[in-house]
């Protein structure tokens, strides 16, 4: 990063150096060191927030990541629930229909059944 630090301040000073013009040596050493002095702190800053807002990105990043597996192991979770539920409804139809299976034959006689017939009501008249 060092490096960067270095061609970015040396970008910088060629961009302000050729404005500031007029001067006399004396002036423009002084003039220059600032620049270099000013233009340093410049790299050195933007390289630190640069680096600070990587690792933003990342902890952001990291973030939605933990939330996408909590979401994703939730709605294993739910899969893996309703499956289970899913299996015990069909062994429970499954004892279900043989013992309707197993039950039908007893309850069927073999003699037809007869109607039942309802008593007669009298209707009585005043």
């Amino acid at each position: 990063m060092d490096g960067n630090k270095k061609v970015l301040s040396g970008q910088l000073s060629n961009l302000i150096l050729p404005k500031l013009t007029g001067l006399t040596e004396k002036n423009a050493k002084k003039v220059l060191e600032a620049v270099e002095k000013s233009v340093g702190e410049i790299a050195k800053k933007y390289a630190k927030l640069i680096a600070e807002q990587d690792k933003e990105a990342a902890r952001a990043k990291a973030k939605a990541a933990k939330i996408k597996q909590k979401l994703a192991d939730k709605e294993a979770k739910k899969k893996k629930k309703l499956a289970k539920k899913a299996a015990e409804l069909k062994q429970v139809s499954q004892l279900m229909r043989k013992e309707t299976v197993a039950v039908a034959p007893k309850v069927v006689s073999k003699s037809p059944a007869k109607p039942v017939a309802k008593p007669a009501t009298k209707v009585i008249k005043k």
